[in-house]
């Protein structure tokens, strides 16, 4: 049985910076022999975190953000996103009513909704000035 397979980011906190992560995440997947449709929703999923920590947390302006990505052969992905922005606790949104008319839809919420749908884990903490979000999501996730 293989170790883990790790990989850690410092990232800026900015969108801009999002395109390159992300390939830099395909290819790392790749090399780790992550099944696609695991790593493509992991990305799905890290994709609608970290911008919101981007446009959301640090406002456009940027900020540190630490990530670290464990995939567990054959099919676990994990991820730690940690942040300095305000708190803000993604975990307790209230649901998205998805069955609502578009007219009677709360703006935004559905991000958030997508990433508790798909991961098998989802947890927020406040680490003194730092939001940490954990994740996880198996092949097996629907």
């Amino acid at each position: 049985m293989n170790p883990p397979a790790e990989l850690q980011c410092t990232l800026s906190g900015t969108v801009a910076e999002l395109p390159a992560f992300f390939e830099r995440l395909d290819g790392w997947a790749q090399e780790h022999g992550v099944p696609g449709p695991l790593a493509s929703s992991f990305g799905l999923m890290l994709d609608e975190l970290l911008t919101n920590v981007a446009t959301h947390g640090y406002a456009g302006q940027g900020g540190p953000v630490w990530l670290q990505v464990v995939f567990d052969a054959p099919a676990t992905l994990h991820a730690v996103l940690r942040d300095e922005a305000p708190p803000f606790d993604p975990t307790a949104l209230v649901a998205a009513d998805v069955e609502a008319s578009l007219e009677d839809r709360h703006v935004g919420g559905l991000g958030v909704h997508f990433v508790k749908k798909l991961a098998e884990r989802f947890v927020y903490r406040r680490d003194g000035a730092v939001n940490e979000v954990s994740i996880s999501c198996s092949g097996a996730a629907p």
